[in-house]
């Protein structure tokens, strides 16, 4: 299978391309993890499900806001409706050098930045939210002006986290794309079983030693760091979207002592699983920002 390496249709027509996107689900890891030369700002109005990111997997909800850098694989994964806004750009989109200008040079470092991949929060989404609206209601230099009123913005931002960890890289030739989807899917199909390393060695056509080298050089993570992660965000989501227990969640999530789950839920979350319900609860009825329509 070759990598889903995206194509951008008007590429060729626009400096950048701000649009508006709906799916009415996507719930397969294969539908969703791409890569693309383009640096991309994706902004979720509606929607929340599972969001990779090189080597991180984290649960994205309403207002979503990151930042991913040229050719960083990620992909948003739901069983529900999803509607986000778009941008993307080449470092190149207003002329060669632009940003090696003395005034540019912070937002270079931004994009520079954006590699590992970048979320906002606060009030920079806040503020980042209206901009975008202005982005897709508006053509012409205009348009052009309130991009980079949102690059500069998100270069002043304080209120940000890098979403892969510093050690990441992706080699992305064919093969090793292949490979860590193969290693995600195997990982997402069977996390409520204890998964071996012989396994997913074999599943990738790999000798185990050679296996934890693959592993450690594209994740920094050896195979139960990233199963016990996987568990996890999937924990989080059944504790802030259904009334089961914490054992029960323990046990849908491929743990079967509570103890252990709750030692590896703080140790992941920083919280136990207790603390992080209680805390979604007394949050559930406020929206730091109110949904808004947008369109174009």
């Amino acid at each position: 299978m070759k990598p889903e390496r995206q194509l951008i249709p008007d590429k060729q027509e626009k400096s950048f391309i701000a649009r508006r996107l709906e799916r009415k689900s996507r719930p397969l890891f294969s539908q969703a993890w791409h890569y693309h030369p383009e640096i991309e700002v994706c902004f979720t109005q509606l929607g929340h499900g599972k969001r990779f990111v090189g080597n991180n997997i984290a649960h994205y909800e309403e207002n979503d806001l990151v930042m991913f850098g040229s050719n960083l694989p990620h992909g948003f994964m739901t069983n529900d409706r999803c509607v986000q806004t778009v941008i993307l750009f080449g470092q190149d989109f207003l002329g060669d050098n632009f940003f090696d200008k003395p005034e540019l040079a912070n937002v270079k470092t931004l994009l520079g930045r954006a590699k590992n991949g970048l979320s906002f929060y606060g009030e920079s989404r806040k503020k980042a939210k209206k901009i975008i609206r202005k982005i897709l209601n508006t053509e012409g230099l205009q348009k052009t002006i309130y991009f980079l009123e949102l690059l500069n913005l998100l270069t002043n931002a304080r209120d940000v986290d890098h979403i892969c960890n510093e050690e990441y890289t992706m080699d992305l030739k064919a093969v090793n794309f292949d490979r860590m989807k193969a290693v995600y899917n195997h990982i997402m199909e069977n996390y409520q079983r204890e998964i071996s390393v012989k396994e997913v060695a074999d599943l990738i056509n790999l000798t185990e030693v050679s296996f934890f080298k693959f592993i450690k050089r594209h994740t920094d993570k050896t195979l139960t760091q990233m199963v016990n992660e996987f568990r996890i965000n999937h924990a989080t989501k059944l504790l802030m979207s259904t009334e089961k227990s914490i054992a029960e969640i323990c046990y849908d999530c491929g743990y079967n002592n509570v103890s252990y789950f709750n030692r590896k839920f703080k140790e992941i979350m920083n919280e136990t699983p207790t603390e992080f319900k209680d805390l979604f609860n007394g949050q559930a009825n406020k929206k730091a920002f109110p949904l808004e329509e947008i369109s174009h």
